[in-house]
């Protein structure tokens, strides 16, 4: 029988904090994305864009440049939405609605 090392060196951190991504529907991501400028022509390397996702409610999705290229193929641009939270609502106190 082996014994184990005294020392066992923990994994690196791997984990990547993407908010409720994983919940928001493929489709109002989609819509998000096409509201975008054009990637290559856009200043900022990251956007914020708020929707309503269904079920999920209002969301505020995070988009990041994505550069990349194909073998011997010239280089793209594209949006790449890394994180999305919830927006919480706010009720207008003098109409009574959000």
């Amino acid at each position: 029988m082996t014994q184990a090392p005294e020392h066992i060196t923990p994994l690196p951190d791997t984990h990547v904090d993407n908010g409720i991504l994983a919940r928001v529907p493929g489709e109002y991501i989609a819509k998000a994305s096409r509201s975008l400028p054009d990637p290559a022509c856009a200043t900022e390397d990251e956007r914020r864009v708020e929707i309503d996702a269904g079920w999920a409610g209002r969301v505020r999705l995070t988009f990041k440049k994505h550069r990349y290229s194909r073998a011997r193929s010239k280089p793209y641009v594209a949006w790449l939405c890394k994180h999305a939270e919830p927006v919480a609502l706010t009720l207008d106190v003098a109409t009574g609605e959000n």
